[in-house]
């Protein structure tokens, strides 16, 4: 029987936005939020935490993450890739191919455990890989704009009108960030936690931690109840 295993992935180098994993939004750190979403889910069974820093670590095993030590310093680089640090905690872990991994970024971290637990059943129902995603409302890809080498603009979407209305535009979406989820098989197989079918949980509601000016806007969301 396949095992649901949560990751809090956090690096510590974070160059524009020091130590953004462990920034407080309602008096804890993003990290803590991730862990209170993970254990509140009905489906995650373990959940741990991948991390480059001693006190990101501390600070996850105190809050009931578990770890498996610090991470190697080739995946804790600017131009490490999120893919690279899932597939090297697969193999120190001795995860199953059919085990599932749940991946909770700090940085993302309007989620629910509801939301996670809808995500793992979306998995098990039908899906090789689930991730979070929310509708673009504006701008809309179909009217952003290029400049071109005589600097002159173009569409961004090449024969596409921007002055078609809004309604009539196809629906997009984008990546909150907040839940991924996918199989052990397909990381290691496709290299990457999206498949051939990976679905959606459509949310309504989220938000990406990677500036000082996003936790401010976030923590004034919180103050007004705008969020969760």
């Amino acid at each position: 029987m396949s095992k649901v295993v949560g990751l809090i992935t956090a690096r510590s180098g974070s160059k524009g936005f020091p130590d953004k994993n462990i920034a407080l939004l309602n008096g804890i750190t993003l990290i803590d939020h991730a862990i209170i979403a993970g254990k509140s889910s009905s489906f995650i069974e373990e959940l741990y935490i991948s991390t480059d820093s001693v006190v990101y670590e501390k600070i996850a095993v105190y809050a009931g993450a578990k770890s498996l030590g610090l991470r190697p310093e080739s995946l804790a680089s600017d131009s490490a890739r999120s893919i690279d640090v899932i597939k090297n905690f697969i193999e120190i872990s001795g995860l199953n191919d059919e085990d599932i991994i749940v991946l909770l970024q700090p940085t993302s971290p309007v989620r629910t455990g509801k939301q996670i637990d809808s995500s793992v059943m979306l998995h098990q129902k039908d899906g090789e890989s689930v991730a979070s995603v929310a509708m673009v409302d504006e701008p809309n890809p179909y009217k952003l704009k290029v400049i071109d080498e005589k600097n002159t603009l173009k569409p961004f979407i090449r024969c596409a009108d921007s002055e078609i209305p809004r309604q009539e535009l196809p629906k997009i979406y984008q990546l909150t960030g907040g839940i991924y989820v996918s199989s052990v098989s397909n990381i290691l197989k496709k290299g990457s936690l999206f498949s051939d079918n990976t679905l959606p949980l459509i949310v309504e509601d989220f938000c990406n931690v990677d500036s000082c000016l996003d936790l401010e806007f976030l923590k004034f969301r919180c103050e007004r109840g705008l969020t969760w």
